[in-house]
């Protein structure tokens, strides 16, 4: 548990040392005591850091020889442990807006989100 705390404090140090603002837009399930919901968009203000995930893989044939490489780049944020932020959500930032497409967390320490870019608007 000591350990955690030290993690905890590590992920807040790189978050506040490039903090970015977001506000996500999610669309909630209110219901309306008829057996029926009523949708009701809201909206979360997190602070989190994006940072760009890189790397490089070798195709490599039956026989071993290296045939190919291939490089990605996926753009990420990085989130306190408690943050409320979910697959599907969308939200505004840096001239883009994005879409959570997945939500990865680590033993309450921080979330790693990765991301669909699905309006660029610069």
């Amino acid at each position: 548990m000591g350990s955690n705390l030290y993690y905890k404090k590590y992920i807040e140090k790189l978050i506040d040392s490039d903090p970015t603002n977001i506000v996500i837009t999610r669309i909630e399930k209110i219901s309306d005591e008829y057996k029926g919901y009523i949708e009701k968009p809201i909206e979360i203000t997190e602070t989190v850091t994006f940072y760009q995930k890189k790397s490089n893989r070798q195709t490599v044939n039956e026989s071993g020889v290296v045939i190919g490489y291939m490089a990605t780049s996926i753009e990420k944020i990085l989130a306190k442990g408690n943050a409320n932020i979910l697959e599907g959500d969308t939200f505004k930032a840096s001239g883009r807006e994005y879409k959570v497409s997945f939500v990865n967390s680590y033993l309450d320490i921080c979330k790693q989100i990765e991301l669909e870019v699905i309006k660029n608007e610069l």
